[in-house]
């Protein structure tokens, strides 16, 4: 067994759900290179992200700190760009070069186009950013004029702050090579990088499947004729929750078709497809230069789409299953070995760069809240996860979930409690049910303690007086 792997590849999405992935028991897409993670490597079943909204989440698990200890609880918050323990400081100081390829989102990207380079490298040696994929002079739109420029146009998008976003939800189908797309571009640009360096951290940041749904038509080809079913509607669900739930359910109910929700979904599928052909793109690479063996890849999301579930669509702070539950894939042949594992323990996403680092020969810092792996990984042993595991917004309204139930504490003073013994789980509120009583006040015990302890400041200790 190799000590360390040669190189540490870290691969997220952006909104992709844990059921986006066909071997994790979805039929309907197609995601044969995920798969293949799958099943020669270990799957998380059951990873949770500790906040619902992208920069938040980034900013916890690119660090290994609860978003509320790094300051970062909502978009907008940004990341103290000299903050020490991020994930390409910790890993330069374990000897490895540090390379960022696509979407990153410490800081807002809304107007970049003023001044579109970086503003901060955070610890990158290389930083090849672009945090959306069109509507700014950055690094894939550069890579466009030089490589595919008949398609620079086709492939733009208006600015985050444009009220034409809005048309992005419909879906529409690009007639261009999917190379050519920002999922296309990270698997080039992240190939290049590999085949010619050694003892580096790559982040690979896709993205999709974040709207804009344009994907291309081979992309989409697996979906032309599939009838996918239709979301997991709640009949008025609304009815039994507090503000500022009931408020969110009820407006896209009102906006949506099922019609609308389900063309949504095809259109996001294919979406997932495109980041599958980039890893597939990128796998072949390192197959083909022998590194694939030792290299260490890890895949996952910031948070996930609700996608026409719950009659709801993208993020929103409903905690649903649908947005915090991720897949979190371990893969690297000559560390873990390639059987295919299956975790099925509570972990949170905190606890990926322990891991990731512990695997690499690092350590995270003794006063991260992040619990790593490596040694039951490595050993191929059963994983011993949490017994609950913490999300938080910046209104101040915590989750905390358990193999067994969810509670969710609104900031409003409204409460919600789903049991997942429930036939459809995650659609009755049982909070006015007194025999859940002794549940209610064991799962608001625990997360006020949780919280509390979340909230411990990410700096060491060094006096004790």
């Amino acid at each position: 067994m190799s000590k360390r792997p040669d190189n540490v590849i870290l691969i997220t999405t952006d909104h992709m759900r844990y059921d986006c992935i066909n071997a994790h028991g979805n039929p309907y897409i197609h995601t044969p290179n995920m798969d293949y993670l799958v099943n020669n490597g270990i799957s998380f079943s059951n990873c949770f992200a500790q906040n619902p909204l992208c920069m938040p989440s980034r900013s916890s698990f690119m660090t290994g700190f609860y978003p509320q200890q790094v300051g970062v609880t909502s978009n907008g918050h940004c990341l103290d760009p000299d903050f020490p323990f991020t994930a390409p400081r910790l890993f330069a100081g374990n000897g490895y070069k540090t390379a960022q390829i696509g979407k990153l989102h410490f800081q807002p990207h809304e107007n970049c186009d003023l001044d579109p380079r970086a503003r901060y490298d955070y610890g990158f040696d290389t930083l090849w950013l672009s945090e959306e994929p069109g509507p700014y002079e950055d690094a894939y739109v550069n890579f466009l004029r030089n490589e595919w420029r008949d398609y620079v146009d086709l492939f733009r998008v208006p600015r985050s702050d444009s009220p034409e976003r809005a048309k992005e939800l419909n879906g529409r189908v690009i007639d261009a090579p999917w190379q050519a797309s920002y999922s296309g571009w990270i698997a080039e640009q992240g190939s290049r990088f590999v085949k010619t360096r050694d003892n580096c951290f790559i982040h690979l940041g896709f993205y999709a499947p974040h709207p804009p749904l344009n994907p291309t038509k081979e992309m989409f080809e697996p979906y032309l004729n599939m009838e996918i079913p239709q979301a997991r509607l709640g009949d008025h669900e609304w009815e039994d929750k507090p503000e500022p739930l009931a408020s969110m359910i009820k407006q896209y109910a009102q906006s949506w078709t099922e019609e609308g929700l389900t063309n949504y979904r095809k259109h996001f599928y294919a979406m997932v497809t495109g980041v599958d052909l980039a890893l597939g793109q990128f796998l072949a690479t390192l197959r083909e230069s022998g590194k694939l063996d030792n290299t260490l890849i890890v895949f996952t999301s910031d948070h996930g789409d609700l996608c026409g579930d719950h009659s709801m669509l993208l993020k929103q702070h409903s905690f649903y299953d649908e947005l915090m539950h991720l897949p979190l894939l371990f893969f690297w042949p000559e560390g873990v070995g390639t059987e295919g594992r299956k975790e099925d323990d509570l972990v949170e996403m905190i606890d990926l760069l322990p891991t990731m680092l512990e695997l690499s020969g690092g350590r995270m810092p003794p006063h991260s809240p992040g619990i790593s792996y490596a040694e039951p990984l490595r050993e191929r042993k059963k994983v011993n996860g949490r017994d609950d595991v913490l999300a938080y917004n910046g209104e101040g309204d915590v989750m905390l979930r358990t193999d067994k139930f969810k509670y969710i504490a609104y900031h409003t003073g409204g409460e919600v409690l789903y049991d997942y013994s429930d036939q459809k789980p995650e659609v009755i509120n049982h909070i006015n049910d007194s025999s859940y009583n002794n549940t209610l006040n064991d799962m608001r015990k625990r997360a006020m303690f949780r919280s509390a302890t979340a909230s411990a400041s990410a700096q060491a200790l060094k006096f004790r007086f």
